[in-house]
């Protein structure tokens, strides 16, 4: 996939959760914010209004596709700084309103004292990096929000330049759906409060779920990940994730920066994952090691897909100084219409895997 603001836009929209439940309890850390029903709904909102961020990327990001100078690129692995310092500050800058503004007139406005914290560039855990948004940099991002629909009151972005020295507050408004700032307010304390590893930009993906009581089930987050996929692609994830946590494996949902990863796993060890990132797509990754136990079930498999296990996987050495090649996330298959094809022959391949592992397991018993 290219690394363009559209594309990444395209994936992050993708990746925010489509259907969020009207009815959840929320955790009791929250209640001096707003009542249950207006976070819900709040919430929600705010889950729009990332949408409609993603979409005016979507439609119009080579106007804003403007990688950090003089910095290195990693094709392999961008991120919101280096690859897409608009993005990020579009998202630092509601992050920044979100957690050091204070609601105001009934939840309809959020008021922010000190202006200079607006400028703020936000980690993956909410942590404030050492950059600062640049005052060019700044105005651009606000006239952005403000063609969402976000007023900016206390400050005049019809200038060339802008100086926050001028402004002694700011006074946000949504007048299109207002209680999108509880909403914007509480996911913002969720980033800050409520990070833990392995759960990256909770603010950015709308990850409501840190801010319910109740605990989440994998199943809720898999269904909203293979959401974006066809039919009978969804059809094959979900198969497959019933059959082998029937079979005794467990499944750990890992998000690092914005890629989202559902490992399986036999005891500690990591057999297969469905995996998505905005440079490599929605996949499937097998980490078998014990293909030469069974040779007899892969010589039944596609010509290809024999050659491709027989080639084994891993990092090679010799590409110091090249783009990553992602070999040791195991063998890499896309999740589009090419593994329906093979489908059956993943099924068997993974039973032939996990059972050499149960057996090892109770010879060593």
């Amino acid at each position: 996939m290219q690394n363009t603001i559209n594309n990444m836009a395209r994936y992050i929209k993708n990746i925010i959760p489509p259907n969020i439940p009207e009815t959840y309890t929320i955790k009791a850390m929250f209640e001096h914010i707003s009542g249950e029903e207006n976070i819900r709904n709040g919430i929600l909102a705010f889950r729009d209004l990332l949408y409609l961020v993603c979409d005016r990327l979507i439609d119009n990001g080579c106007l804003y596709d403007k990688p950090v100078k003089n910095s290195v690129n990693n094709v392999s692995h961008p991120s919101l700084p280096v690859s897409y310092p608009f993005l990020n500050n579009v998202k630092s800058i509601l992050f920044n309103i979100g957690y050091h503004g204070e609601l105001i007139e009934n939840g309809g406005a959020i008021l922010l004292d000190d202006l200079l914290l607006i400028t703020s560039v936000i980690g993956v855990d909410g942590s404030q990096m050492k950059e600062k948004i640049s005052a060019p940099k700044l105005l651009e991002a606000l006239k952005f929000l403000t063609g969402c629909g976000i007023y900016f009151d206390g400050i005049s972005l019809d200038v060339r330049t802008l100086d926050l020295s001028k402004a002694a507050s700011l006074k946000i408004s949504y007048p299109d759906n207002p209680i999108m700032l509880t909403g914007l307010k509480v996911m913002a304390i969720a980033q800050k409060d409520l990070y833990t590893k392995g759960n990256h930009d909770i603010f950015l993906r709308c990850d409501y779920r840190v801010v319910k009581e109740e605990e989440t089930e994998v199943i809720s987050n898999l269904n909203d990940f293979v959401a974006p996929l066809p039919a009978e692609i969804q059809d094959f994830a979900l198969k497959l994730h019933k059959r082998y946590l029937e079979a005794g494996l467990t499944c750990k949902l890992d998000v690092f920066y914005l890629g989202i990863r559902f490992i399986y796993s036999h005891k500690n060890k990591e057999i297969w994952t469905f995996s998505a990132a905005h440079e490599s797509g929605y996949r499937i990754l097998i980490k078998a090691q014990n293909t030469h136990i069974y040779t007899d079930v892969i010589e039944m498999f596609p010509l290809y897909l024999k050659e491709k296990i027989s080639r084994g996987y891993g990092c090679n050495k010799k590409l110091f100084g090249e783009p990553c090649q992602k070999g040791c996330h195991g063998f890499s298959f896309p999740l589009d219409d090419s593994i329906i094809d093979i489908s059956q022959n993943i099924e068997v391949w993974l039973d032939s895997e996990v059972s050499c592992l149960q057996r090892k397991k109770h010879t060593s018993n």
